[in-house]
């Protein structure tokens, strides 16, 4: 199989590391080159000794932040993954994929290889340009853009409820499909095809020149819910990453509909009923 880089972003993450990279030692074995990529924030625990001591069996490019952290975590995190995603531009543009997993929790529980390994086939290949994996327990509605929900779920006049409602329509929307469309997605995995993204990269002020605003208004009719719309406020930085491959290149985006992690438990799932 081509070439792919496995990246991601640490921040007190000493304690998943470990089995992370176990994770991503078996998703390494897909490719026939391969390489790691990190993009470290300065934590309060021995993250960063722990990738060093990794260094010895893994081929990782550390990237060490060395600006100044802000108060806003979406600001952070899109700051360490656009790090990540100018050294692949520049310096890797010759890799097939990349592939954007989390660090902690939502990763570190034993990866289903052979479902990663699916998606990778001939028949499957060409359908997806950018794609993510349901869950048992799916969590990441802030990234997700499907069907007539398409904008942050937590800029909304009634958080919990259009969250919930987002949960049974897209089980709904998941029966019998093996892909399921999507604007947007991440739910902690990622897989894209280099090519197909390049000059895009993560920004989490929203842009509002992004949005379907038919659909914006159909939620509103159908639930009674009311969106806020403030280009000043910060959003998932998966969501303009997506929507704007999207408008640049017209990426299609999938979720493919199998569990690449055990079921999911933990505080994203708090809000679910």
């Amino acid at each position: 199989m081509s070439s792919c880089l496995i990246c991601g972003c640490v921040k007190n993450c000493e304690q998943y590391l470990n089995n992370v990279f176990k994770n991503i030692e078996q998703i390494q074995k897909l490719f026939e080159k391969s390489r790691i990529i990190i993009s470290f924030d300065i934590s309060n625990d021995f993250t960063l000794k722990r990738l060093i001591e990794l260094k010895k069996y893994f081929d990782i490019d550390i990237i060490i932040n060395k600006d100044a952290l802000t108060n806003s975590r979406t600001v952070n995190i899109e700051r360490a993954r656009n790090k990540i995603l100018n050294k692949i531009y520049n310096e890797y543009s010759d890799y097939t994929y990349f592939i954007m997993i989390d660090m902690d929790d939502v990763s570190s529980k034993p990866i289903n290889v052979n479902v990663l390994q699916e998606v990778f086939r001939e028949d499957k290949i060409n359908i997806w340009d950018g794609l993510f994996f349901n869950n048992a327990n799916y969590y990441d509605f802030w990234a997700l853009n499907f069907k007539d929900f398409q904008y942050s779920c937590w800029h909304s006049s009634n958080v919990k409820r259009l969250i919930n409602l987002m949960n049974k329509e897209f089980k709904q929307e998941s029966e019998g499909k093996e892909f399921i469309e999507c604007q947007s997605a991440f739910g902690g995995f990622g897989i894209y095809k280099i090519n197909r993204f390049i000059n895009c990269n993560y920004r989490s002020l929203i842009d509002l020149t992004l949005f379907n605003t038919q659909s914006i208004k159909n939620v509103y009719e159908k639930y009674g819910i009311q969106y806020i719309f403030n280009p000043n406020i910060y959003d998932c930085e998966h969501r303009y990453f997506n929507l704007n491959a999207i408008r640049q290149n017209n990426v299609r985006l999938f979720i493919y509909n199998k569990n690449l992690f055990p079921p999911y438990i933990g505080e994203h799932t708090n809000i679910l009923q």
